[in-house]
C-alpha cells in the first residue's frame, strides 16, 4: 500500500507546526508580485572537519515547505520574509541559497538571513 507522505504525513505536520510566509519569486518567477505561503523555520546541525581533525560546529537556518502548495516552487535566489505570528517573533527577511526536495513532496531550504546595515 502507497503513502502519500505530501497528504498523510505532512499536511497534519504543517497544520500544527508551519507559520506564515512571504515569498517574493526573484529568481523563480520574475516581476511577479511577492506572494503568501507557509513553512516550518529550524536549523540543523552544521559540523565541519578540519584538515587537523578539529570539528567546528555551527548551524544552518532551513525552512521547510510542501511543494504542492506553490504553483511554482520557489528556488535558489528568492527571499522569503517570516513576521510574527502569534506569540512567535519576526524573524525578518531571508535569501533562499540552497534547495534539498525529498522526493516526496516536501523540499527544504538553506537560508541565509538578510541583513541591512543602518549607517
Amino acid at each position: 500500500m502507497a503513502i502519500d507522505f505530501a497528504v498523510q504525513v505532512y499536511l497534519p505536520a504543517f497544520n500544527t507546526f508551519a507559520r506564515p510566509c512571504v515569498f517574493t519569486p526573484l529568481k523563480s518567477q520574475p516581476s511577479q508580485p511577492a506572494y503568501n505561503g507557509r513553512g516550518i523555520y529550524g536549523t540543523t546541525a552544521l559540523d565541519v572537519v578540519a584538515e587537523d581533525a578539529s570539528t567546528f560546529s555551527d548551524q544552518i537556518t532551513i525552512l521547510d515547505v510542501i511543494e504542492n502548495e506553490f504553483s511554482v516552487i520557489p528556488i535558489q535566489g528568492d527571499r522569503v520574509f517570516i513576521p510574527a505570528y502569534l506569540t512567535l517573533p519576526e524573524l525578518g527577511n531571508f535569501e533562499l541559497v540552497d534547495s534539498l526536495t525529498n522526493g516526496g513532496g516536501q523540499t527544504t531550504y538553506n537560508l541565509r538571513k538578510i541583513v541591512v546595515s543602518k549607517p
